[in-house]
């Protein structure tokens, strides 16, 4: 899925990924976290970087994939967020909730495993 930078359009990726996680059948909790790091991931793209923003997930056997691209060349970094800010916590939850992550420039992405279940 591809935007132009729009705060406006993040819940609407963040719908069409949870739409996309139920139709490959993930569990509601796996789902649920993957769904917070793409509007993680994507907020940051919209907010920080250049041009359009493109979202793609990626359903492996125990693994699911999230990858934002824009055109900033910078990459995204861990920032400590002070007590009052507004801002600069979102690559930091993204570490806290995925199993990997990592940040070239122009993309961000972050990796969940889990077990599928038995049926």
């Amino acid at each position: 899925m591809a935007v132009l930078p729009d705060l406006s359009k993040i819940g609407e990726m963040r719908q069409t990924a949870g739409a996309f996680l139920q139709r490959c059948r993930l569990s509601e909790p796996v789902a649920g976290v993957v769904a917070l790091a793409v509007s993680e991931l994507v907020t940051n793209a919209v907010i920080h970087g250049e041009g359009e923003v493109v979202l793609r997930i990626t359903v492996a056997v125990d693994v699911v994939r999230v990858s934002v691209t824009d055109h900033n060349p910078a990459p995204a970094v861990l920032k400590e967020a002070g007590s009052d800010g507004e801002s600069g916590r979102g690559i930091r939850l993204v570490d806290a909730i995925s199993d990997a992550w990592e940040s070239s420039g122009e993309e961000t992405w972050c990796e969940f495993r889990y077990a599928r279940a038995a049926g």
